[in-house]
């Protein structure tokens, strides 16, 4: 650890590449933010001075530094753009080449001699020669693959997916892939018992500067406790009685106790030498929240990143526009801790205190921490080599600059048992990137992110509308409300197309559903019709997902599309039109609940399917229309099914 330390030092002129994806790369005087929303990357100086920008379309997601070049995913493009980076002024595009459907995050060697990518939508990582950009090898990771961290040695890769709490371990060498599992959390419910969390990635993963931890965000939600609808007529909006954002009824939030919304790192000792988990120890999931200004802070977490030291965090909310600084050792009192290498070179999990300290509520642990209170949506932490935070505010097209030393000197006096309080906010904010989106479309972005504003969501509660409509798409989980449950549907593709929305209350615009849901289902306050509008705006922005096989024809495909318009099958009976829905409602499976047809543009990307996210497979829905409940498959051989379902993935 020591002689790592020595070496992050003693790069004072040239900031060590950090050989994973970010939207905020640090390479000697200048920032380079990727800004997804205006299709830009741009160059600005340390001291706040734009140098220009490039405009690259097509979503830049990740950015990783090859040398002189950034890579940068272009998700919408399936492509990556590669950047001279080595010259004054804007970056200048000189490659960009088709790697598969919505690349997502980017990581290199430390040599920049192999780049990786996430391929999201084929659930594949792919690498590549980082001199030529030939491809070299591909693997396949499932529940689509967004996020990658390279350990120091290496030789192995770790890849989080979007739809799956596990992390992937890829040995380089030899190419196998393993799991790495998040531990089991749980909920105290009002029965006595207790209630398993369920959990989901949520950001970018980090190894220590030795390679003796993974950290990565989860959040750990509780999806299965029922909560009422709201009661909705023509003119007013019913809070239910029974709360789904605060099933204990406290009317003043959840404040940062185990609730339904349990943002989280979890922590796992790897050998330093192979990146392997240490055999014997177990990972722990520490429960991330405070409080600035008097007011909780508490939202998913969209990524982490080490400090020099290799033992604190820094993990953005960009919901509620915080970053999260965490000291991985424990305080006085705290069990279970990270305990650095030992003797023997690798990290260990020990019980620093007396064997009767358990976990904290719900089996996570406690840390220190301190939160750093800013603005704009905080998404992306680095470092320079002399201890500087730069946090990019991608909602504010801006980076601002936070100073180490005190955030640490708080997190050294909270280990010895001090009495702590007090946040930290910017030194500096430097703009970063010009807007290129209207004004509307911003306003409902922002309302749309945040876990904080009253109007949205109870405070403390750590939800928002992108907690469970993740980057505007959906989670993959299915929630309890009354005694129906209802899987999260996907807002990509215009909603707004496909009205009614919801799964059974039939609300005819997403303007109005936003404000059934701040007041219904977030807690809020409530929003009036014209900042409803502004959301329903954004909403509808939200292109359709790049699916792998979009458009794609073939024989098979050609056979699926003639069995789903086949009167006798059904499927366009209901699922019609150019989103491929009659935007009605239909009682199925002999079920009372009439549910609203969904749109199929874009089904391949949104399991589970069904109302009630019962069919985990496009397969298993035709299955399950055997019975001639919904359509009927029943006289569709194997063959035929898998020419439907080959179909299905085009759309």
């Amino acid at each position: 650890m020591l002689t790592m330390l020595a070496l992050l030092t003693a790069c004072s002129t040239e900031d060590v590449a950090v050989p994973a994806g970010s939207t905020l790369v640090v390479y000697r005087q200048s920032l380079f933010t990727a800004n997804t929303w205006d299709g830009t990357v741009s160059r600005t100086s340390r001291d706040g001075v734009s140098e220009g920008e490039v405009e690259l379309g097509g979503e830049p997601t990740r950015m990783v530094r090859v040398g002189d070049e950034l890579w940068v995913t272009l998700r919408a493009e399936r492509a990556v753009a590669v950047l001279d980076i080595s010259g004054e002024g804007a970056p200048v595009e000189t490659a960009r080449f088709q790697v598969g459907a919505e690349p997502y995050g980017i990581a290199s060697t430390s040599d920049g001699s192999r780049v990786y990518v996430a391929v999201s939508q084929q659930d594949q990582v792919v690498e590549f020669d980082g001199a030529d950009r030939t491809e070299l090898r591909r693997w396949d990771v499932m529940n689509e693959p967004r996020w990658l961290a390279m350990h120091p040695c290496d030789c192995a890769l770790f890849v989080a997916s979007g739809f799956d709490a596990p992390v992937a371990r890829i040995e380089l060498e030899s190419g196998q892939v393993t799991r790495i599992e998040p531990p089991e959390t749980e909920l105290p419910s009002d029965e006595g018992d207790t209630i398993d969390l369920t959990p989901r990635n949520t950001g970018d993963l980090a190894v220590s500067p030795a390679g003796d931890v993974l950290v990565w965000p989860v959040l750990y939600v509780d999806n299965r406790s029922p909560g009422d609808q709201p009661i909705v007529n023509a003119a007013d909006i019913t809070p239910p009685s029974n709360p789904y954002y605060a099933p204990d009824g406290g009317a003043s939030g959840l404040q940062l106790s185990i609730s339904k919304f349990n943002p989280a790192l979890v922590a796992v000792p790897l050998d330093i030498d192979s990146g392997e988990p240490l055999p014997g120890d177990d990972a722990i999931a520490l429960f991330v929240g405070g409080f600035a200004d008097g007011s909780p802070k508490r939202g998913y977490l969209t990524g982490v990143t080490f400090d020099g030291n290799g033992t604190t965090v820094y993990a953005p909310m960009e919901g509620a526009n915080a970053v999260a600084a965490v000291d991985l050792r424990p305080a006085a009192g705290q069990g279970m801790s990270l305990a650095g290498p030992s003797a023997g070179g690798s990290t260990s999990f020990v019980d620093t205190a007396a064997p009767s300290v358990a976990p904290a509520d719900g089996n996570f642990y406690e840390r220190s921490q301190a939160i750093v209170s800013l603005a704009g949506n905080p998404y992306a932490v680095a470092l320079d080599s002399v201890g500087r935070l730069y946090v990019h505010e991608r909602g504010g097209r801006s980076v601002s600059t936070v100073g180490r030393r005190p955030v640490q000197s708080q997190l050294d006096r909270l280990n010895r048992g001090e009495f702590v309080v007090g946040s930290f906010a910017a030194e500096e904010r430097l703009v970063a990137g010009t807007r290129r989106t209207t004004d509307e479309f911003e306003a409902g972005r922002q309302m749309f992110y945040t876990s904080e504003d009253s109007r949205m969501t109870t405070a403390g509660a750590g939800v928002s509308c992108a907690t469970c409509h993740f980057e505007g798409r959906n989670d993959g989980l299915t929630w309890s409300f009354d005694e129906n449950p209802r899987q999260t549907p996907s807002l990509a593709g215009n909603v707004g197309e496909t009205t009614p929305v919801t799964w059974s209350l039939g609300v005819e615009s997403v303007a109005r559903e936003a404000q059934i849901t701040t007041i219904g289902r977030m807690g809020g306050q409530g929003i009036d019709e014209h900042l409803a509008a502004t959301v329903e705006s954004f909403v509808n922005s939200i292109r359709a997902v790049d699916v792998e096989h979009n458009g794609r024809r073939d024989a098979q495909i050609e056979r699926g599309q003639a069995l789903f318009e086949d009167p006798v099958v059904g499927c366009a009976g209901c699922h019609s039109g150019a989103r491929a829905t009659d935007q009605k409602r239909h009682r199925v499976f002999g079920r009372t609940l009439a549910v609203d047809t969904p749109s199929l543009t874009g089904i391949d990307a949104t399991p589970p399917y069904l109302h009630d996210g019962s069919a985990i497979t496009l397969r298993a829905v035709l299955e399950r229309a055997r019975d001639g409940s919904m359509g009927d498959t029943s006289d569709l051989s194997a063959d035929d099914m898998d020419a439907l379902v080959a179909y299905l993935r085009t759309l």
